[in-house]
């Protein structure tokens, strides 16, 4: 399945992605914008934002709410197009494939890169799970009073390529990330399946050890706890290599409350090792060893 608004890319000038981009300046404040803010964020006359405002309109790009004053909303496909119009300026998406994987956060598609390089695009889409993310999105917000669901869902998108540059390099376990504009994170390309979906692999001790190493790594060397881990996210190749994915919920490892999160994560996978392959582990003298504090590097 290709990305919906990659049909509309096409039909788009430049003056559309600016009246776009007042749309998504004014959601930071406003639940929907009046067109004389658009106005102001576009920098554009007014018959020349209405103009284009009639065109992503027919294109299926906002919502026109009719009231006491005339005012617009984006939708995901707009943010989509204003994500890629970006990319492809910087060179760092030329062409887009089929979609290889979708969460309850996000898809993943292929794409190459202006050097026809294989690279793969995360967007993230927080609005996807509605209310159930309102205390991860906290994390996310900060003190911030209104917010929409696609901004929202771009600070989900910097805090992983945050993560992912952090790892980068520490493990060959980890996708390397190229760039990220909005809620789309441009990164390498990994394949492999849930290890959820294994009934069984041929060295359940070493793979586990594998994991707890590498958690050990990004805690002692990234200085971040993944915040988020289990079987969900971590892949198997094709040669049972395993792949440590979705970083948005990372956290760093003098958080005030380290300690909890990475209880859970090892937690996480010690109870899905005994549950699924019956690998015993210790978790008090996992996350001891894990925790020496002296080893940390500062990032």
């Amino acid at each position: 399945m290709s990305l919906p608004a990659l049909s509309i890319f096409p039909k788009m000038e430049k003056e559309d992605f600016r009246v776009l981009q007042g749309i998504e300046l004014g959601m930071r404040r406003f639940d929907t914008v009046p067109i004389e803010q658009i106005r102001f964020f576009a920098r554009m006359p007014l018959s020349a934002v209405q103009y284009r405002l009639d065109r992503v309109h027919k294109f299926g790009l906002v919502i026109r709410d009719v009231g006491r004053v005339t005012s617009y909303v984006m939708n995901s496909e707009a943010y989509d197009l204003l994500a890629i119009h970006t990319l492809v300026e910087q060179g760092h998406l030329a062409q887009f494939g089929q979609k290889i994987g979708v969460g309850k956060e996000s898809d993943v598609y292929q794409a190459l890169d202006a050097n026809d390089k294989e690279v793969a695009v995360k967007f993230h889409r927080l609005g996807r799970t509605s209310f159930r993310n309102i205390r991860k999105l906290r994390g996310y917000l900060g003190g911030r009073g209104h917010y929409s669901w696609l901004y929202a869902s771009r600070l989900s998108a910097e805090s992983e390529f945050a993560g992912l540059q952090r790892v980068a390099g520490l493990t060959p376990h980890t996708p390397k990330p190229f760039a990220q504009n909005r809620h789309a994170v441009v990164m390498e390309v990994i394949l492999g399946q849930g290890i959820s979906e294994f009934a069984d692999i041929a060295d359940p001790v070493g793979t586990f050890s594998q994991i707890i190493e590498d958690v050990k790594i990004f805690y002692q060397k990234g200085g971040l706890i993944h915040g988020d881990l289990g079987e969900y996210n971590i892949l198997l190749d094709a040669d049972e290599n395993i792949l440590i994915i979705d970083f948005p919920q990372w956290v760093p490892a003098d958080h005030p409350n380290a300690e909890e999160y990475l209880r859970r994560d090892v937690a996480n996978v010690c109870n899905f090792f005994h549950r699924r392959y019956r690998v015993e582990s210790d978790l008090d003298a996992i996350v001891t060893e894990i925790m020496k504090n002296e080893e940390i590097e500062e990032k």
